[in-house]
């Protein structure tokens, strides 16, 4: 019961795009493998891992979106299903952040009851309820659910829902929406999640996760945002069509049947992929809901978004090492491919982005170069590829294809999200094998919303991004004369550029979002910004020393053109040893051609 989200018109434009993007990607490969292009095999090999990555990325996308389905059931009958929403709190979130997402699944208008999972309700909150005809679910104190091992594991998501499932949700409901606190439901929201269960093989709903309320004061919070609006949107519905869509934790639906014949909601942080893998591994599929919206809030400072980052990526990798072994086998072919990539999609990102960083490092540190390409050249055969499916996106966009609608396409925030993001999902990748080799126990951490969010500044955070930038800058600054390869002085310093910007950005944004004045300075705090003027200084520094060289060697191959004027400077006389040249930047645009 699906239907195209794209007309026959859209769909022949998107596909044209489509095909020009791997025309595109023929040419660049083409080009790339010659023969002449390799220099040294292994380091050669080692780069063209980092584009493969890359590119396999896009295809991925290319396959997926083209795809793109929803549901083409009718609105659902009143009546028709028994239901119900559900929404979680821990004690350390405040009522009034759960209140207005009670408001508004009382006001939805499609029949189901409201129930509250509450790990320790106060008199306040059961109140409230039972005067707005709330039902509660509390496991507190029951022994039974707060076990240390899935699946009634204390101090979790999935311990305090299992409570609600065993005592009322399998015997009640025949649905059941659940949310996060902070997640509030739209209008028309319950009636969008249900409408997919027309199919009786369906056996969960997904929806976009949009962590956009707080987006507008906090930085932090636009980062992912705008990442990742594309696959809330477009890439779930091509998923529902060509594979399963992925249940976001934030809210999803499950058919209480199917649930109940996969064991329950699975273990993990990750409970929301682990319960997609098991309800998909018991036989059923879902849909995804693009049109069900539920707006919560992002993560309110940059101290929060790395700690997300970090329990993610240490929680999936944990389920891959753990659980998904025994559910694997059940799953079809092309679903055991999904999970994996899934699950080992931090693994790659983490390695790739470590290597990006690294490995212009190196080549200044030893000069040598990974391929016998010139930088024009590759920009050139490069560039359609990459322009490409910034045309689709911006065209999805105008869709209203995108969750949400009005994500940024370009902006500064979705590079720095990368940039930010690396580090800390390679340590959650460590620190899950470690776990898995030591049997390690994992207590997650919730990441606060509303007024128990945190506005402090851990100087580790501040000191990973001082030593990345460092880590750039230093090898330019102390390694001169470079025969092979000048023209990743430059490279490296692009490297280091954005974790300087990145630096800046999460002190002046601390300050302003807190609105900090400068005789209120914390000592942490004025460390932390002496910290970011020497690593500046550090930068300008290298830069002078090494900037114009660097230009020098990334502007070969740009011929008739010119940017830098050489002279070779007379030995002896205290001007120079034999061999040095004086540059100086002095752009001709049309070099011996012009008149």
């Amino acid at each position: 019961m699906l239907t195209p989200l794209f007309s026959r018109r859209r769909r022949l434009w998107y596909g044209f795009l489509a095909g020009l993007w791997f025309l595109a990607s023929l040419w660049f490969w083409t080009w790339w493998f010659q023969p002449a292009h390799i220099g040294g095999v292994g380091r050669f090999a080692l780069i063209t891992l980092g584009l493969v990555w890359v590119w396999s990325m896009q295809a991925y996308f290319m396959v997926i979106f083209l795809a793109a389905h929803r549901s083409a059931a009718p609105d659902p009958e009143p009546g028709q299903y028994r239901v119900a929403m559900i929404v979680t709190k821990t004690p350390s979130e405040p009522f009034e952040v759960i209140r207005p997402t009670l408001e508004a699944m009382l006001a939805q208008d499609y029949p189901h009851d409201t129930w509250l999972a509450d790990e320790a309700p106060t008199p306040e909150v059961t109140d409230w309820c039972a005067a707005h005809g709330v039902h509660i679910s509390s496991r507190k104190d029951l022994e039974a659910y707060h076990q240390k091992e899935w699946p009634r594991r204390t101090r979790c998501k999935e311990g305090n829902l299992a409570y609600f499932y065993d005592t009322w949700g399998y015997r009640l409901y025949d649905i059941v929406s659940q949310l996060d606190s902070d997640h509030v439901p739209a209008p028309g929201y319950l009636r969008e999640m249900v409408r997919p269960f027309a199919d009786p093989e369906v056996g969960y709903v997904s929806a976009p996760s949009i962590c956009g309320a707080n987006a507008k004061g906090h930085w932090a919070a636009r980062t992912r945002l705008y990442v990742e609006a594309a696959f809330h949107g477009i890439f779930q519905a091509g998923y529902t069509r060509l594979l399963t869509p992925m249940c976001i934790g934030s809210h999803y639906a499950v058919r209480t049947r199917a649930l109940k014949e996969a064991g329950g909601l699975g273990p993990e942080l990750a409970e929301d992929h682990s319960t997609t893998m098991l309800i998909s591994a018991a036989g059923w599929r879902g849909v995804h809901a693009i049109d069900a919206f539920a707006l919560g809030d992002g993560p309110a400072t940059l101290p929060d978004l790395v700690t997300q980052e970090f329990q993610w990526s240490r929680s999936l990798v944990s389920l891959l090492l753990r659980y998904t072994p025994d559910y694997l086998p059940k799953l079809p072919l092309r679903l055991k491919a999904l999970f994996l990539l899934c699950q080992l999609w931090y693994v790659f990102f983490a390695l790739a982005m470590a290597m990006a960083y690294v490995a212009p490092v190196l080549a200044v540190l030893f000069d040598f170069t990974y391929a016998d390409v010139t930088y024009p050249s590759f920009i050139a055969h490069g560039f359609p590829m990459a322009l490409i499916p910034l045309v689709i996106v911006r065209g999805l966009k105008r869709d209203g294809l995108l969750r949400p609608m009005n994500a940024k396409i370009l902006a500064w925030e979705k590079i720095l999200f990368v940039a930010l993001q690396w580090p800390w999902v390679l340590w959650g990748v460590a620190m899950a094998v470690r776990d898995r080799i030591s049997g390690h126990f994992v207590d997650f951490r919730i990441t606060p919303k509303g007024a128990a969010a945190q506005a402090t500044m851990p100087m580790r955070i501040i000191m990973v991004y001082a030593v990345l930038a460092l880590g750039a800058i230093l090898p330019v600054m102390l390694r001169a004369h470079l025969v092979v390869a000048p023209g990743f002085y430059l490279l490296t310093l692009l490297n280091a550029v954005i974790y300087v910007i990145l630096l800046a950005v999460a002190i002046l944004h601390h300050v302003r979002e807190n609105h900090i004045r400068l005789r209120n300075f914390t000592p942490k705090l004025a460390m932390q910004s002496a910290v970011l003027i020497m690593i500046m200084a550090f930068f300008a520094n290298s830069v002078i020393l090494r900037g114009q060289m660097g230009l020098l060697a990334l502007s070969y191959g740009l011929e008739p053109l010119q940017v830098m004027k050489v002279e070779y400077v007379v030995a002896g006389a205290g001007q120079g040893q034999p061999g040095d040249v004086h540059l100086e930047f002095a752009p001709e645009w049309f070099g011996d051609l012009a008149p």
